[in-house]
């Protein structure tokens, strides 16, 4: 079975090409960073932790990488005319950082809905989501405001396991109009 992140991954393959501009909403590990930097001519990588940012800033150096040290409520202030190919939420934390420095609901809700609207049309966005606790308060209130969506201008669509209910999950969407 594929990971959720490998799910993701392959999700978005179709939209990483030479000239993409990829959103990287969750540094992290830089895991989904590194995976756009294979193709793309641009990542934009949000990272609430100074500490984690610095970690990957040094082991990825690359012209094409913009970390940004900041909660990815970020993207609202990117320029208003890019566009983005894809963008990956991975919401969790950094299994080598602070576990107590952790987006909150609000904030990703509202940084799911400016990805969003930075979206190109055929783009593709992917959300990672964690069954534990602040994860799952993430999940709920993200999923609910997805749920009002209209499915022919943005489908969306749950991968979870089925006979497990503590295992991570992603939601995969399509800008069509």
């Amino acid at each position: 079975m594929r990971s959720m992140v490998e799910v993701s991954h392959d999700f978005l393959k179709p939209v990483l090409h030479r000239d993409a501009v990829m959103i990287d909403a969750t540094l992290g590990t830089g895991r989904d960073s590194a995976f756009f930097l294979r193709k793309a001519r641009r990542v934009i990588a949000f990272e609430i932790q100074p500490e984690t940012a610095a970690r990957c800033r040094q082991a990825m150096e690359d012209p094409r990488l913009e970390i940004r040290v900041e909660n990815h409520t970020g993207i609202r202030e990117l320029d208003p005319a890019l566009e983005a190919d894809g963008v990956i939420f991975n919401f969790g934390w950094d299994p080598a950082g602070d576990h107590q420095t952790v987006t909150q609901p609000q904030d990703s809700l509202r940084a799911v809905q400016a990805a969003l609207e930075r979206l190109r049309v055929k783009g593709r966005m992917s959300l990672v989501f964690y069954p534990h606790a602040d994860g799952r308060r993430e999940a709920d209130l993200i999923l609910d405001w997805l749920k009002t969506l209209d499915h022919r201008q943005y489908p969306c669509e749950k991968v979870e396991l089925v006979n497990s209910g503590r295992s991570p999950f992603c939601v995969l969407i399509e800008r069509r109009k």
